[in-house]
């Protein structure tokens, strides 16, 4: 009885512990600001600028685990050439991921995004 107590104790613990660093509830404005920091190229190693919107489609991506192309399309609230720019931008960076060319599209976290999704995990 004592070892699961201390079991089901230490992985309350490591819970807490996880969801206190990663802070799930701040990641949208966190993605924004990843935006924000690449558009003001302060971002190392990221010299091409996003458009707004792309921490709209990143977050749904995110929430929803996989984002249809054409959900994708409307949420760029663009011309589709210029938002087909974005999301083949997105793929080239790493930030969103794909299996073929009609799969759903992928929340990815790539290095250069890191310290800002995640600030308290990289400190």
């Amino acid at each position: 009885m004592q070892f699961c107590d201390y079991m089901l104790d230490t992985a309350i613990d490591q819970v807490t512990y996880m969801s206190t660093l990663l802070d799930l509830p701040r990641l949208r404005q966190r993605i924004e600001s990843y935006v924000q920091a690449r558009n003001e190229f302060r971002v190392s190693g990221m010299t091409e600028p996003l458009k707004s919107s792309a921490a709209l489609i990143l977050y749904t991506a995110f929430i929803h685990g996989e984002l249809d192309r054409s959900a994708a399309l409307e949420l760029c609230a663009m011309p589709e050439r210029t938002a087909r720019r974005l999301l083949s931008q997105l793929k080239s960076e790493g930030l969103l991921s794909e299996t073929s060319i009609k799969s759903p599209l992928r929340w990815e976290v790539p290095e250069h995004a890191e310290p800002w999704y995640f600030p308290d995990l990289t400190s």
